[in-house]
């Protein structure tokens, strides 16, 4: 009996161990989800910007209803932009070259996921030439 009870311990333990696994790559395949389908909704968003109004790379989010109104330049289908922020002129080797973090989030979740991302243009003729992913963030960052 005492054989029996421990086998049925030890198998509860494995089946509990196994499903926090499977659990724990679950979650982790939703986060790869989210950090993909944030980075192609930045590569949307750089891609609108570049096109329809370079000319804002160089101002700060709040900055843009009242500098240049270009529609649907903040949200996409699945996403918005929650801040943009530009860092200003490289102390280094091109004082022209810039760059500014944005932040984007994922819209229709509960939570929805939101990701920086660091942005890098030229300021004559305003023109973007990277984008590099910073990571997923909380909510409220």
């Amino acid at each position: 009996m005492l054989v029996a009870l421990l086998l049925m311990l030890s198998s509860l333990l494995l089946l509990t161990l196994a499903l926090q696994s499977r659990l724990q790559a679950a979650v982790q395949r939703q986060r790869r989800q989210a950090e993909d389908e944030l980075m192609s909704a930045a590569q949307v968003l750089a891609g609108r910007l570049q096109r329809q109004c370079p000319d804002l790379l160089v101002l700060p989010h709040s900055a843009w209803p009242d500098a240049h109104p270009c529609p649907g330049i903040e949200a996409g289908e699945g996403y918005r932009l929650v801040a943009y922020a530009p860092g200003g002129g490289s102390q280094q080797a091109n004082p022209d070259q810039g760059s500014g973090e944005l932040v984007l989030e994922l819209t229709g979740r509960d939570p929805a996921p939101r990701a920086a991302f660091a942005v890098h243009w030229i300021a004559e003729p305003p023109q973007l030439v990277g984008i590099e992913e910073r990571g997923l963030r909380g909510a409220d960052s």
